[in-house]
């Protein structure tokens, strides 16, 4: 039995700080709701960080409002969600978003930063250089949870994890993975697009099972080959036949298909529906 429990090491322990980047709008705004209530499924802690330029002082803005709009924010978050005083604190700075954001988190500790995106076109704003990307690029260390603006919070069902079968690095890249689908009880899909209607290799087969093995018992795992043209479209045909995904997870890392998902010159059409929140995992946290 011990070795059983013992890979309980990590449930919810990947969930402790939550950093949620706010700008007062609309998308941003949706991004920290749904956020207040994963942390307060989670008992997790929520840290509000909003960073306005020396041109809104200049234009009249007052700071003070800033402030106080921000205290109103905390206020909301305690009283709508349950989450207690101490579950959530507020930052207020000045300066260059980027930069703000990214001294902050170096200054402290965050498992998670959950962001927003704007438009009907949801996702689709990670194509264009928006700092939702700009962030990704930077911080290949914490996972990043990118909410789109129509998405609704619901506890999850089905976590779709979309896999190229290369070795990762990290055994504990997928842990915040598993952790959500036991929290939610959820369960993984394991899914893989190739261009080819060939056999899979050797290497990508042990990878499977190594990656099917990792959440199993605890987390039901089904895995599903995709054949398609490219991996954008294949995708998305799984996702409009499978329309009950409420999350889709991907690792982050140099070379890999995600990579091509955020590349600069793509004119597909985006294969997430924008109300489907994707968490971007690094290959590496240590």
């Amino acid at each position: 039995m011990l070795g059983y429990f013992s890979n309980f090491r990590f449930i919810f322990e990947d969930m402790k700080n939550i950093l949620v980047p706010f700008d007062f709008s609309h998308h941003s705004r949706n991004a920290l709701e749904y956020a207040a209530q994963l942390a307060t499924k989670a008992n997790a802690r929520l840290c509000v960080f909003h960073a306005y330029d020396r041109s809104e002082v200049l234009e009249g803005v007052k700071v003070a409002t800033t402030v106080s709009a921000m205290e109103d924010t905390k206020k909301k978050l305690t009283k709508q969600y349950g989450l207690s005083e101490k579950q959530v604190t507020g930052k207020v700075v000045q300066g260059e978003f980027i930069e703000e954001v990214l001294q902050f988190i170096e200054e402290n500790k965050f498992d998670m930063i959950a962001l927003g995106t704007r438009g009907a076109s949801g996702l689709q704003e990670l194509l264009v250089g928006s700092y939702t990307v700009s962030l990704m690029q930077e911080l290949r260390h914490i996972p990043m949870l990118v909410i789109p603006e129509k998405a609704d919070f619901i506890p999850l069902r089905n976590i779709l994890l979309c896999s190229d079968f290369h070795e990762i690095a990290d055994d504990d890249a997928l842990d915040l993975v598993k952790e959500l689908a036991m929290l939610f009880n959820a369960d993984v899909r394991l899914a893989h697009v190739e261009k080819g209607s060939g056999n899979p290799t050797y290497d990508k087969v042990l990878e499977k099972r190594r990656e099917m093995h990792i959440f199993e018992p605890e987390v039901d795992c089904t895995y599903k080959r995709i054949v398609a043209k490219d991996i954008l479209s294949g995708i998305k045909f799984y996702m409009d036949k499978k329309n009950d995904n409420d999350m889709v997870a991907m690792v982050y890392r140099e070379h890999s298909f995600i990579e091509t998902i955020f590349g600069m010159n793509h004119t597909h059409e985006m294969a997430y529906h924008t109300t489907v929140p994707l968490l971007v995992l690094p290959e590496g946290r240590k």
